[in-house]
């Protein structure tokens, strides 16, 4: 499993459901958010765009919640 770290937060890699993974958004050791993609086309984006730098600010968890970190 993978982990990127961003500014304030981390991005960690999670095993879900056989080769679906889940990732947990984590600040100072607390889950704050995880986005549970559906499929693993959606899981293969996920991890292009970390990969890529992306910021999670503004995607949805896979649940409907918009998420937000706060950078501490």
């Amino acid at each position: 499993m993978r982990k990127w770290i961003r500014e304030g937060y981390e991005v960690v890699e999670t095993a879900f459901d056989h080769d679906l993974h889940q990732f947990e958004v984590v600040q100072n050791g607390k889950t704050l958010f995880t986005i549970t993609p559906p499929d693993l086309e959606s899981q293969t984006q996920v991890v292009a765009d970390l990969d890529a730098g992306e910021d999670v600010n503004g995607w949805e968890d896979g649940n409907g919640n918009t998420i937000y970190v706060e950078k501490k």
